[in-house]
């Protein structure tokens, strides 16, 4: 049995029929459909491992079940995964929870037989939340409003926490809420380094943070949507692990979840130098961001790339969270010996492969760790975060706070590694 795989084309707001996707024994098969590739907005789902081909057999895929990176990107996982398993009273296969779930996920990419079904799905109004916010009971998490709202139902948004996709002002939106079990204030936590992170000069989306007495909300928008939030123009997406080849089960320590190897990816992804140069100097400044604010859970499917309807691009930033048990460890290597560690030296020596120039990189590293310093706590005070609970987060600014109190150690990483330039070429990134 085949299903049909439907994307949406730049400026369109509404899915065509792009090709079928046969699953089986573990392995899968994406045909293209002819009249697709002869449309002149028609653009290969993954330009590496799903370029257009006519070949009758279509493209065989043998990772992750047969999925394609970017239709597991679709998928419905975590939280979402587990409220469909739960409402049809059973474990659901990896083709039932695309056509299962609602047409909420990132990206622009449909499995199913009815995507009538999909396009009638209304995303609630922010209005609607509030309302279910201020119903709670006092001992409730707040993220049981989400549950509420959805009638205990299902989202295609990816992760572990209850999430949900809003309309509001015009434009669509994704909101989080502290859940139970979640350390203190998550949502303004991720609002201030967020908004931090805007005032750097990174690419972020628009962001909100809405407090109903103690409860808060942190909104994001929707970067992979735009128009008509009711029949939205929807932008191909593609995350880091997709782009990085991985497989489901590849854990921590694994060479390929690597800044510098998702460098290198780019290079193949983005045929526009230009951008091309742009978006990996933004990632180099998001890699050396992480390391200021203690956001260790960085890894491969918190970054990627998205189709602006010309060409691949770094997509906007998004799940950047202090962790208060932060030690200086990334979730991805940043150095071309594989190390994770967030080191002023670690950052500044892998520059170069950003195509960031190292003085201009200690620049930046040190203006930024100031500016951290000095924004942080006030940032989380104004956002809620009572005074007397501020210094538990001080562990996730710990480079920053390093830096920004001994600069010296930027000019002596600095020097170190223009004298082992001189000397001859740093061992080979591993592959």
């Amino acid at each position: 049995m085949t299903t049909p795989v439907w994307t949406w084309l730049p400026g369109a707001s509404v899915p065509v029929l792009a090709a079928t996707l046969e699953l089986g024994a573990g392995q899968g098969r994406l045909r293209y459909e002819a009249a697709y590739m002869e449309r002149a907005a028609a653009r290969p789902l993954d330009p590496v491992a799903l370029r257009f081909s006519r070949k009758v057999a279509g493209i065989s895929i043998a990772k992750n079940g047969g999925l394609p990176g970017v239709i597991v990107d679709a998928m419905p996982a975590g939280y979402g995964a587990d409220r469909l398993h739960a409402r049809h009273e059973r474990q659901l296969s990896p083709l039932e929870l695309l056509a299962f779930g609602p047409p909420d996920a990132v990206g622009a990419i449909e499995v199913c037989q009815d995507i009538e079904r999909k396009l009638t799905w209304r995303p609630p109004a922010l209005d609607e939340l509030r309302q279910h916010i201020g119903e709670l009971e006092a001992s409730a998490p707040s993220s049981r409003a989400v549950r509420r709202l959805l009638d205990d139902g299902m989202t295609s948004a990816g992760g572990e926490r209850p999430k949900v996709t809003l309309q509001h002002d015009g434009r669509l939106w994704l909101a989080k809420l502290q859940d139970r079990g979640d350390a203190p204030y998550m949502p303004a936590r991720e609002f201030v380094v967020m908004q931090m992170a805007r005032e750097l000069g990174l690419q972020v989306p628009d962001i909100l943070l809405e407090r109903n007495g103690e409860r808060e909300v942190f909104l994001i928008e929707r970067f992979d949507r735009c128009c008509d939030p009711l029949q939205p123009q929807r932008h191909l997406f593609a995350s880091a692990h997709t782009v990085l080849g991985l497989e489901a089960a590849t854990q921590r320590g694994d060479p390929r979840r690597s800044y510098l190897v998702l460098a290198d990816e780019m290079r193949r992804w983005i045929s526009d130098e230009a951008a091309l140069q742009q978006d990996l100097q933004e990632l180099w400044r998001r890699m050396a961001y992480n390391g200021l604010v203690g956001n260790g859970d960085d890894h491969p499917r918190n970054h990627g790339l998205i189709h602006d309807g010309t060409g691949w691009r770094l997509s906007k930033a998004f799940d950047i969270t202090p962790l208060p048990t932060f030690v200086g460890i990334l979730a991805m290597s940043v150095s071309a010996d594989g190390s994770q560690e967030a080191s002023a030296a670690n950052l500044l020596s892998a520059c170069a492969h950003f195509g960031v120039d190292l003085r201009e990189a200690a620049m930046w590293l040190g203006d930024a760790a100031a500016y951290v310093v000095n924004g942080w706590e006030a940032g989380l005070r104004t956002a809620g975060v009572p005074a007397g609970h501020t210094a538990q987060f001080a562990p996730a600014f710990r480079l920053a706070a390093e830096l920004a109190e001994d600069s010296a150690q930027l000019d002596e990483a600095t020097s170190a590694i223009e004298r082992q330039g001189r000397k001859g070429p740093r061992r080979r990134l591993l592959r």
